[in-house]
Order: C-alpha cells, then sequence, then structure tokens
C-alpha cells in the first residue's frame, strides 16, 4: 500500500517537474519577443528625440525605463561612464546573442558621431531588431504553446511510466 503512494507521488512528481520544465521553455521564448519589442521601441524612442529635440546620448537614456534601460542606467550609477555602463549591460544578455550583438554595436557608436551618422546608425539597428523581434514573435506563436505541451505530455508519459 505505501508502495503504491510513493508510486502516485512519484508520477505527480514527474508531471509537476515536466510541465514546469516545458512552462519554462515557452516563457523563454516569450521574454525573447517581448525583449526586442522593447529594444525596438526603445531606438524608435532615440531616433525621435534626436530627430526632433537634439537630445543626446544620456538624456535619451535617462528617459528610458525599459529592461535593458534600467541595466544601463544601474551599472552608470557604478562606473560614471555610460559606454561602459551600456557595455556592462550586454554582457548581462548572454541568452539573447543576436540582439546583444546589435546592443553592442549601437553602444559602441552611440554619442559619438554627429546627428546624421547617428541617425542612420539608429536606423540600422532598428531594422535588425526588427528582423530580430519578427523572428521571436513568429517562433513564440509557432512553438510557445508546443513546447508547453509537450512538457505535459513527457510528465503524464512519466506519471504512467512509473505508475
Amino acid at each position: 500500500m505505501t508502495v503504491n503512494i510513493f508510486r502516485l507521488i512519484a508520477a505527480a512528481l514527474a508531471f509537476v517537474i515536466c510541465a514546469s520544465e516545458g512552462s519554462r521553455r515557452s516563457r523563454a521564448l516569450k521574454e525573447r519577443s517581448e525583449f526586442t519589442a522593447e529594444i525596438q521601441s526603445m531606438i524608435e524612442r532615440f531616433s525621435v528625440g534626436i530627430r526632433y529635440s537634439a537630445k543626446n546620448s544620456d538624456e535619451l537614456l535617462d528617459a528610458e525605463n525599459g529592461r535593458f534601460a534600467r541595466m544601463v542606467k544601474s551599472f552608470k550609477e557604478q562606473t560614471n561612464n555610460t559606454r561602459l555602463a551600456w557595455e556592462m549591460a550586454c554582457s548581462e544578455l548572454p541568452q539573447y546573442p543576436d540582439e546583444t550583438a546589435v546592443l553592442r554595436e549601437l553602444g559602441a557608436s552611440f554619442g559619438t558621431m554627429d546627428t546624421d551618422n547617428t541617425l542612420r546608425l539608429l536606423e540600422c539597428c532598428q531594422a535588425e531588431i526588427s528582423s530580430l523581434k519578427n523572428a521571436a514573435e513568429a517562433e513564440y506563436s509557432k512553438r510557445g504553446k508546443a513546447v508547453f505541451q509537450v512538457g505535459a505530455l513527457c510528465g503524464i508519459g512519466a506519471a504512467i511510466l512509473i505508475i
């Protein structure tokens, strides 16, 4: 009798672990999609701020409140160097290699060029991020639900095997 209870507990545990892993992976796909959308919006606001308000890079960054911008601001408080803070924030994004490459490129040149060249750089970065955003959204819509369901099915399969 106690063996059956332990088997039921083990089966339930196997299901929960597999379903939670599927959920975690689905959430990671969604977070990447949301992150690229956030970066795309930030770059758009940078372009508008430069074109119509003649703001400098520090003023633009100070006006931002997205995840990446908060990371840069946090590192900037420690280092008092925007370029170094930007690079440090990029180093914190290893799970997004393509997005990180675009952000590194932007951070290395942002604020060092004249207005026209800065706007061209922002246009290039925006095009790259837009492409990455579309790919991330497509991957999430295509695989997000399936990843969770596969995890749950694996959990059910493991539970059946245990019982």
